[in-house]
């Protein structure tokens, strides 16, 4: 074990990145699959896919950062800060827009549906995407200095919000709707941790004879 850990703090920034995307693969089944007990909703919002990418982002930052307590526990509050925003945000957008579109069409009669609106959770979805990896990226850059630069937070932000558009899926005739939220926890979970693992890799250093190493 101690061989495989010295191997992954070694790892180059494609590598940490295709590491953490396959973790991040896990937490998003787990975001998808696992029923949500009551315990774990914070206004209305369920929280455990936060806290399970939250570990795989953590244990990123351990092997490649910082295993400080604190910095650890900054991390895995911004995760579930970032997943609250995005989901609230969302959820507020969405149900503005189908309280506008109720409005203009008339009073409501009994068992009256708002219709569905092809790619309007989509929009909605990078909103909310936008919201999400913007905090993310906001607070976890405090206490993780090599996240503290415009390519980093540019591509994961970019990266969330595209992401984002795969809340579609959920619901909808056309035919990328799944009626899951699988595609998005995987795209959204699976994208941004490895953008953030490329961000973590040691810069390199030059050596003698113009060579260049990790430092």
């Amino acid at each position: 074990m101690s061989g495989i850990i010295r191997r992954l703090k070694s790892a180059t920034a494609c590598e940490r990145a295709l590491v953490l995307a396959v973790l991040a693969l896990g937490s998003a089944l787990l975001s998808w699959g696992l029923p949500e007990p009551d315990i774990v909703f914070f206004h209305k919002t369920p929280m455990l896919p936060a806290l399970w990418f939250g570990l795989v982002l953590c244990a990123g930052v351990a092997l490649w950062s910082s295993r400080s307590p604190f910095t650890l526990v900054i991390v895995l509050v911004a995760c579930g800060i970032a997943w609250l925003a995005a989901f609230e945000t969302t959820v507020h957008v969405n149900g503005s827009i189908e309280d506008q579109i109720v409005s203009q069409s008339g009073a409501p009669v009994p068992n009256f549906s708002v219709p569905i609106v092809n790619y309007l959770l989509g929009l909605c979805g990078m909103l909310g995407g936008l919201i999400g990896s913007g905090v993310l990226v906001l607070i976890v850059s405090t206490v993780v200095s090599s996240i503290r630069s415009v390519p980093a937070w540019t591509r994961t932000i970019l990266i969330g919000t595209v992401a984002g558009f795969f809340l579609e899926c959920l619901v909808g005739e056309w035919f990328i709707h799944t009626d899951s939220l699988l595609p998005l926890f995987l795209i959204w979970q699976m994208s941004v941790a490895a953008s953030l693992a490329y961000s973590l890799a040691k810069p390199m250093a030059a050596t003698g004879g113009g060579q260049f190493r990790q430092i």
